[in-house]
């Protein structure tokens, strides 16, 4: 499955839900795409049947179709001077603290102020648990729908790791570890 330009694996094994599935990735697919689509669609009355939202970690930057974080590897075609004040961000501006609390903050608005006036199925889970990437654990727990309270980034891990990585290619996981992970979310989906 393709959203814009980035590559999503999540649930893309159970093509008999795949019309009516909305997936909700990367920060910035979740903010660019998804978050501001899913906002319209309950405005609109047209929430999909199954909504799954995969939480990453909060340091990247918005863009209404790249993913930008710290070190990003520019894409050809793409103006350098985004992938320019992207490094200078990250330089002179970024601060960990208001990152860290700034998403705290809007998950937990997101889930128990909007999330939980959804009347459809609802599957929450990690794609990274909020702020893995820097050792620390930030407890959130949320409570609208069905959650996944295990990272996709640690479960990657269990095929071997490269460069702290999982080994895979999608979602840094194997072709077989998707297929894995998809199962998990679709039995949520079916309890």
């Amino acid at each position: 499955m393709q959203v814009e330009n980035q590559k999503v694996g999540v649930c893309c094994w159970h093509q008999n839900l795949m019309p009516k599935l909305l997936i909700g990735g990367s920060q910035a697919e979740v903010f660019g795409q998804h978050f501001f689509k899913f906002n319209q669609r309950i405005k609109q009355n047209i929430v999909p049947d199954y909504s799954v939202f995969c939480w990453t970690e909060p340091y990247r930057l918005f863009h209404p179709s790249l993913i930008l974080s710290a070190n990003t590897e520019p894409l050809e075609g793409v103006d350098p001077n985004v992938y320019k004040a992207l490094d200078y961000y990250w330089k002179y501006l970024h601060n960990y603290d208001k990152d860290e609390m700034a998403y705290e903050y809007s998950l937990k608005h997101y889930d128990q102020n909007v999330l939980s006036k959804i009347n459809k199925q609802i599957v929450q889970m990690w794609s990274f648990r909020p702020f893995e990437t820097a050792g620390k654990d930030a407890n959130i727990k949320l409570t609208s729908g069905k959650f996944i309270d295990e990272s996709v980034f640690t479960f990657s891990k269990s095929a071997g790791e490269k460069h702290g990585w999982g080994i895979g290619t999608i979602n840094h996981m194997t072709v077989e570890q998707n297929k894995q992970w998809a199962d998990k979310v679709y039995e949520r989906i079916r309890l």
